[in-house]
């Protein structure tokens, strides 16, 4: 903490000139000339704060890990809030690697994964109930552990957030990016070709259609497929209600006459066999016009739009 307190001086003087980060905290001697902030820019302090530290004896940079504080580092934590600097300032050097948590033996990182997989399987779930679920299968699975020793709620909030992030997404969405994992898909990919990978998207349209001339009103889904290499759209479809996967696999253009296997649109993640089982008919990636703007799933519900023009 003491280093880090100095690292954060030396900040706070680069930002206002002052060690203490206010005038009113000066120590005796400040501001000094190259740091005084009526007669010198931020720029100009954060050079002569870096001047400074480079001609630093070596053995107290490294101690303060001030060795290698750049003008950009200095930039950067000149940013941060009182609260924070100190924080950002810490060397993950100085401190120890954490030991875990005693409380998850292997019977609960076991049931942890069993619920996370249930979990997977239902609607939304608090974290009470993931809870419930873990006290459930210790008991079917491991009747003998004691009850006692199951981590407490707190305790598995912080390990299912460090294991599996905060579990934000819709249980739907989590599905398809585990899939996607499995798959082998969800690793960065080089686009090099047209048709390699096509991105899809459906929003809700912003006005009402009729089914027939003299029908109801009813809602429609447009859902858009973008090829990544091109920016073109390969196909596009207007779904009454909402799409399922049907709807979606139906999406792409068959495969004509003379079309070679680069123009066939393959699914990351989705077995080529289940498409043409859905779609009936080879698909494929032949761009057919070139939108010049593509607008759709606004974060508000209310302000949804979707449009090509």
């Amino acid at each position: 903490m003491d280093r880090a307190r100095v690292r954060a001086e030396h900040v706070l003087e680069a930002a206002t000139g002052f060690r203490g980060g206010r005038p009113e905290r000066a120590l005796p001697g400040e501001p000094r000339p190259a740091y005084d902030p009526e007669r010198t820019t931020l720029t100009e302090r954060h050079r002569a704060k870096v001047a400074e530290l480079a001609a630093m004896p070596r053995h107290e940079a490294d101690m303060l890990a001030l060795r290698y504080m750049s003008f950009r580092t200095l930039e950067r934590l000149s940013a941060k809030s009182d609260e924070s600097l100190l924080l950002a300032c810490a060397e993950g050097r100085w401190t120890r690697r954490r030991s875990g948590h005693p409380s998850v033996t292997e019977e609960v990182r076991e049931t942890i994964f069993a619920v996370r997989q249930e979990c997977r399987e239902r609607a939304k779930i608090t974290m009470s109930g993931k809870h419930r679920l873990v006290h459930q299968y210790m008991r079917e699975r491991f009747p003998e552990f004691p009850p006692e020793e199951v981590p407490a709620r707190p305790t598995l909030l912080r390990v299912w957030r460090e294991w599996f992030g905060s579990g934000g997404a819709r249980p739907r969405y989590d599905r398809s990016a585990a899939a996607a994992e499995e798959a082998g898909v969800g690793t960065r990919v080089v686009v090099h070709r047209p048709g390699q990978v096509v991105a899809l998207d459906s929003t809700p349209l912003p006005v009402l259609l009729r089914e027939t001339v003299f029908g109801e009103v009813v809602s429609a889904t447009l859902t858009l497929g973008l090829d990544l290499y091109t920016h073109s759209l390969p196909a596009f479809r207007l779904t009454l209600g909402s799409d399922t996967s049907t709807d979606i696999a139906m999406l792409p253009l068959p495969m004509r006459d003379g079309w070679g296997e680069e123009m066939e649109w393959p699914y990351p993640g989705v077995p080529a066999d289940l498409i043409v089982e859905f779609a009936g008919h080879q698909v494929a990636a032949l761009p057919f016009f070139e939108p010049e703007t593509v607008t759709t799933e606004l974060q508000d519900p209310a302000r949804r739009c979707a449009g090509t023009r």
